[in-house]
């Protein structure tokens, strides 16, 4: 379970994403496995990527999986964004049909594992492409660009999608709710008009914003009243990195340290 979020602003693109994993058992239990999880990943010095869908690949972390790709496809394998989103895609794709060869395709028609890749065109445009695994199947996101700055999450995104749009459209389609059209236009009214980024620092400040608010609801709520008890999947450190035209940067990798920790102030503290 996870929160990725893709920010563009003219300047570049910020990906970020919780550290969260979580183990589920065939009864149903669940329990967190780690606060430590590496879901943001620079590729070659260039790209950036975030993951979210299963955890492992057999015995596997995505990260380790993910390091094996950068150590294989040279930087010739990815000579611009979409070639490096095929390149993942067809890599993970590949690993994913190793580790679960007896895998049948999702019925609701999503992936067990996606990514977001974001990375400059020949051109010098900035651009995210989503890639789902097993495909692999490759969306470019058109409206989150340097050209048309936008806002993407994935993952566990009800938090986000209640936030902004005032409502949870999957969890009433979960609990098999349909509202009449005219309903529907009614409840959209609410819905936030986001100012997009501007700069770089408003796409790192609303990517760590949506991540932190997810965390911090799930951490301050027990589910909702169509679904009590939910498990609060995302979690530990806000992983952020910057796509500029002359290559990736690390924003922060920052920590909430509570009250009474030994040594440190509470607040976030960046660990860079």
């Amino acid at each position: 379970m996870t929160i990725v979020v893709g920010a563009a602003s003219p300047d570049g693109i910020v990906l970020a994403a919780d550290s969260r994993t979580m183990l589920m058992y065939e009864n149903q239990r669940t329990r967190i496995s780690t606060d430590a999880a590496e879901k943001v990943f620079e590729l070659h010095g260039r790209f950036g990527a975030a993951t979210y869908g299963t955890a492992f690949l057999g015995d596997q972390t995505i990260n380790g999986v993910m390091n094996e790709f950068i150590a294989s496809i040279g930087g010739d394998g990815c000579t611009d964004v979409e070639a490096c989103a095929k390149a993942v895609g067809d890599f993970f794709t590949d690993r994913f049909k190793m580790a679960f060869p007896d895998y049948g395709p999702d019925p609701s028609g999503g992936w067990p594992l996606g990514f977001v890749v974001a990375g400059y065109d020949g051109a010098g445009i900035g651009h995210v492409w989503e890639v789902g695994v097993p495909g692999p199947l490759l969306i470019e996101q058109e409206g989150v660009s340097t050209t048309q700055r936008g806002v993407l999450w994935r993952g566990q995104a009800d938090v986000i999608g209640r936030l902004i749009k005032g409502l949870d459209h999957n969890a009433l389609v979960a609990a098999g709710i349909t509202l009449e059209p005219a309903v529907a236009e009614t409840l959209a009214k609410p819905e936030y008009i986001l100012l997009l980024p501007a700069t770089l620092q408003d796409a790192a400040d609303l990517a760590f914003f949506l991540v932190r608010t997810t965390i911090d609801m799930q951490r301050f709520s027990d589910g909702t009243a169509l679904a009590p008890g939910l498990v609060p999947g995302c979690g530990g450190r806000t992983q952020m990195l910057a796509v500029k035209p002359g290559g990736v940067e690390w924003i922060s990798r920052r920590w909430y340290v509570g009250p009474g920790t030994p040594g440190l102030a509470e607040g976030s503290v960046d660990l860079d």
